[in-house]
């Protein structure tokens, strides 16, 4: 698990200036209006790959009650999948040779996406990214999505918006 990690310029401007498609990002494609939300604030998305949930303060899991649920705008959406490539790709150069099968592969798996929105304490919006490869059904659209077990298809990190960081990266392992 990886965690703290710290994104410099260079790559961060990297990863923002390279508009690749992965994981449900955000892209200038057209989607049919089957795929596609937009809400009251104006927010676009393919909603076939992302959804946005809101926090349920009952639930102390990925956010405590001392976090506020809060909203994105489209550049802090294109934010959180640079932050997606980024760590994915991170996370896969910082695998050896023996454990090179748990690399993520966004370019051949049907990742999915949600996210959930907060503010925190001290006023800096968060945002937890809970990806996975396999689903049975579109419960995942409106319900935070869980399993145990199932490998690199399962992983999710959280990102400060404010501070332009990424931390708590977790790979779920095999039994």
């Amino acid at each position: 698990m990886i965690s703290g990690s710290t994104i410099s310029i260079l790559t961060f401007s990297f990863f923002w200036a390279t508009s690749f498609v992965a994981c449900g990002q955000v892209s200038n494609k057209n989607f049919t209006d089957k795929n596609q939300l937009t809400q009251n604030n104006g927010l676009t998305f393919d909603t076939s790959k992302t959804a946005i949930i809101v926090l349920n303060k009952k639930s102390r899991w990925p956010f405590d009650s001392t976090f506020s649920a809060a909203t994105l705008t489209q550049n802090e959406l294109q934010l959180v999948d640079s932050f997606l490539l980024a760590c994915v790709t991170n996370y896969n150069s910082s695998l050896d040779k023996e454990h090179k099968q748990w690399s993520i592969d966004l370019k051949n798996r049907n990742y999915r996406k949600q996210l959930i929105v907060v503010t925190n304490n001290i006023g800096q919006k968060e945002v937890w990214v809970n990806c996975f490869c396999k689903v049975d059904n579109d419960k995942w659209k409106t319900r935070m999505f869980g399993v145990e077990d199932g490998g690199n298809c399962y992983f999710s990190f959280k990102i400060n918006l404010t501070t332009k960081r990424y931390y708590d990266l977790g790979v779920n392992g095999v039994a």
